[in-house]
């Protein structure tokens, strides 16, 4: 692994609730007043606002809010946004680790249904759906249901390893498995995340609660589409896919990065069309080609095309919104939770 911190290796508290800033003040102040009414009561949790070098003044929303179990860390240096993530692992006390985005949000009932789904289970981590927002914090959608419902997901692994399920608001991780099985990659700059969530899945269960209690911010404005203009945005994914296929069995690795290629593929063909729509030609041939790309790596050859959405996928009421139904260019990887795309979020 590259550069994976972990956490304190005997917490002291029950939550820690992580938020790397970066030039997000003013949603930053949206984010905080929810997780204080859920945990600023209680002793047992602490919440740390982690700035990689802010020019907006993030300490000056902590000090408004004026609440004793919020404080502000500030980064020596600036880390960017997965050296940030590794640094909340640093400092987190808590035998639950939650990293919430500055600008995304946590809605009524999350810490308690996630403390509830990790209780009396051996889960390294439990997720929930998540609410699309967008800059104005307008809805556009919520991420799918499964078919399992509610618990241990049967199938997390290989689900985590075709694309990235999981959004960074939705899922909360026991602090003994980061550092067991180690935090997030340097090396992935856009994809650590994923990397991360499937790791974590290859090591133990993973719990899914079927309720929307996490709201994940999309920004028209972010590196994403300069990154789809150069095609970087479906090449690391298949880096991405290539580390990985080490974590799934020999007799399912084949097939699962058949699917994870195909999906791939997909992706950038979707991207293709919509760029094509609005008349960036360049940018559209570039995602064909890479398309195109994807399918020329799959082991084997192209013998079987699976569903995209995954064998244990169920839309909900025929409106699921994931990112692959979504803009692209909102975010690198279909409905992939890459924390430095994010843009006024990103740390």
């Amino acid at each position: 692994m590259t550069d994976q911190s972990t956490v304190t290796a005997q917490p002291t508290k029950r939550w820690s609730v992580m938020i790397p800033a970066h030039n997000c003040a003013d949603y930053l102040a949206e984010t905080l007043p929810e997780v204080v009414s859920q945990l600023g009561a209680r002793p047992d949790a602490e919440i740390v606002v982690v700035d990689d070098g802010s020019t907006d003044d993030p300490e000056s929303v902590v000090r408004a809010l004026g609440h004793e179990q919020v404080r502000y860390s500030p980064n020596p240096s600036r880390l960017g946004a997965i050296g940030t993530f590794n640094r909340c692992l640093e400092l987190a006390d808590g035998e639950l680790v939650h990293i919430l985005h500055g600008d995304d949000l946590v809605l009524p009932g999350f810490y308690e249904a996630m403390e509830a789904a990790l209780a009396d289970t051996p889960a390294l981590g439990a997720m929930c759906r998540t609410q699309y927002i967008d800059g104005d914090s307008s809805p556009h959608g919520t991420s799918r249901r499964y078919r399992h419902g509610t618990g241990v997901w049967p199938q997390a692994l290989e689900s985590f390893a075709v694309s990235n399920r999981v959004r960074a608001p939705s899922i909360v991780v026991r602090s003994g498995a980061y550092a067991e099985f180690g935090g997030f990659r340097t090396d992935l700059p856009h994809a650590a995340d994923w990397e991360a969530w499937t790791r974590l899945a290859a090591n133990g269960p993973i719990v899914f609660v079927d309720e929307v209690l996490a709201a994940y911010r999309r920004h028209a404005a972010s590196d994403t589409a300069a990154r789809v203009k150069t095609g970087d945005n479906i090449r690391e994914r298949v880096t991405a896919i290539k580390l990985i296929s080490q974590y799934i069995p020999a007799d399912r690795r084949a097939s699962t990065i058949r699917r994870a290629l195909v999906y791939s593929s997909v992706y950038a063909t979707r991207t293709s069309a919509q760029l094509a729509r609005r008349g960036s030609w360049p940018a559209a041939r570039t995602q064909a080609r890479e398309a195109v790309r994807c399918l020329m790596q799959i082991p084997g050859g192209l013998r079987s095309m699976p569903s995209e959405n995954g064998a244990d996928a169920s839309p909900v009421n025929g409106k699921t919104v994931d990112g692959a139904a979504g803009s692209p260019l909102h975010r690198a990887g279909d409905h992939d939770s890459m924390p430095s795309e994010r843009g006024a979020g990103a740390a």
